[in-house]
C-alpha cells in the first residue's frame, strides 16, 4: 500500500500549490469577470470537498476551509455587479 500513500502525498501537494494559487488569483482580480473570480474560488473548493470525502485527512479540509474564507471577498457588491 506505499503506492496509497504516495498517491495521497501528490494529490495534497498538488492541492495545497492550487489553493494557494487560486485563493490569491481569485482575490487579487480587482477589474475581472466576477464569475470568473468565483470559480477560481469554487472549483478547488468542489476539489477538496470530494478528496476530503475520498480520503479521511484534514488538509483537505482546511484547505477547503481557507477557500471559504476567501468567498466574502469574491462576492460580487450591489453596485459593481
Amino acid at each position: 500500500m506505499e503506492n496509497n500513500g504516495t498517491i495521497l502525498f501528490l494529490l495534497t501537494t498538488i492541492m495545497e500549490l492550487a489553493t494557494l494559487v487560486c485563493a490569491y488569483l481569485g482575490v487579487r482580480l480587482y477589474r475581472r469577470k466576477w464569475q470568473l473570480r468565483m470559480a477560481l474560488i469554487v472549483v478547488p473548493l468542489v476539489l477538496n470537498a470530494l478528496l476530503y470525502i475520498i480520503y479521511r485527512t484534514t488538509p483537505f479540509f482546511y484547505l477547503g476551509v481557507v477557500l471559504l474564507l476567501c468567498i466574502p471577498f469574491v462576492w460580487p457588491r450591489k453596485k459593481s455587479a
